[in-house]
């Protein structure tokens, strides 16, 4: 039997072929997107693996679609649900290219593991939550709100129906995916909720493992990424706060570095997304016992093991996976440069 991750590595791969000639010229417009999942949709209608809802529209009238996922052969009821949602802020393309490229690749691959996981999870994605914002490379929506500011007030139309649409399939996990403001050179994060934050025991304790394992997966990739943590008491307003805060729902933000070289390397951002999304649906697809084997056979052999004549690490040397707890907005802490830029 083919290890776990060499199994995640082998979509990874077929995933990067297809990214890695995209330019900033070559992004997926709205009009495309929509071509493609309506394409998509056609050639699997037999199947009846992938679905395509159109779930509202953006001040301009574009469409936001939901794609679900699923075994249509597995009662629905019986699998976890893995809710992702892309492109709130206009400027962050990485998700969207990431998650379509996932989302052909989960419709059409025929691959046992894949089966293996959707007859235990159905993924719901929001490929491109600000339309309007996306086709103009706006962080804002068509009337100049920031839409990832407005998960209490609901004041927009494209939060309005991507509200309705988690609360309607009741996921398990949502992943709020992003990237850093082009001028943003912070390094690449997961967040999740702290036990300050005003969050349950157990979204905290469960949303603390799973972001345990998505860095420890990506380190496994050599991506360096760090956890923060939420531990104020600010507003709700974004949505890796709101919902896990104010909902009850299990919440992970992922964000990407586009500064410096990065702006370059669109493959690379949106590998780590694609990592990250996998790993969450292995974890809900009862593989947890798999990815901490593998994330801890590769701690051991970096910090423990000498290799072709280098001297070991010291036996108490631990690896890097360092969780920054957020400042409140006096301490002049990341939390103040997130809480800007996300």
């Amino acid at each position: 039997m083919k290890h776990p991750v060499i199994r995640i590595a082998v979509l990874l791969s077929i995933l990067v072929l297809f990214s890695a000639n995209v330019s900033a010229a070559t992004l997926t417009s709205h009009k495309k997107m929509m071509a493609q999942l309506a394409l998509l949709s056609k050639k699997d209608a037999n199947a009846g693996r992938v679905s395509v809802v159109n779930i509202g529209t953006s001040v301009k009238g574009r469409d936001i679609p939901l794609v679900i996922i699923t075994d249509p052969a597995v009662p629905e009821e019986s699998k976890k649900r893995l809710f992702i949602i892309c492109r709130q802020h206009g400027d962050e393309p990485a998700t969207t290219e990431a998650m379509l490229r996932l989302i052909s690749r989960l419709a059409v691959l025929e691959d046992q593991d894949v089966a293996d996981i959707l007859s235990k999870v159905s993924f719901y994605f929001v490929p491109m939550v600000n339309p309007d914002g996306a086709d103009a490379f706006r962080r804002k929506n068509a009337n100049g709100a920031d839409l990832n500011r407005d998960w209490i007030n609901l004041s927009q139309p494209e939060t309005r129906c991507v509200w309705a649409a988690i609360d309607a399939a009741a996921p398990d996990v949502l992943l709020d995916m992003h990237e850093l403001s082009p001028g943003n050179r912070t390094g690449d994060f997961i967040e999740s909720a702290g036990a300050l934050c005003g969050a349950t025991d157990g979204v905290v304790k469960e949303t603390t493992i799973l972001q345990n394992l998505v860095v420890g997966m990506l380190h496994t990739h050599d991506m360096a990424v760090r956890s923060v943590r939420i531990n104020d008491r600010a507003p709700a307003r974004l949505a890796h706060r709101y919902f896990p805060i104010r909902e009850g729902l299990k919440t992970l933000l992922l964000e990407t570095r586009q500064a410096g070289a990065r702006k370059y390397q669109l493959a690379y951002r949106m590998e780590l997304h694609v990592i990250g999304a996998m790993t969450v649906a292995k974890y809900l697809a009862g593989q947890q016992g798999e990815l901490e084997a593998r994330i801890a056979d590769y701690y051991a052999r970096k910090y423990n093991v000498a290799s072709r004549g280098k001297k070991p690490a010291k036996k108490n040397q631990q690896p890097p996976v360092k969780v920054e707890p957020a400042a409140d907005k006096s301490s002049g802490g990341i939390e103040i440069k997130i809480e800007q830029q996300q």
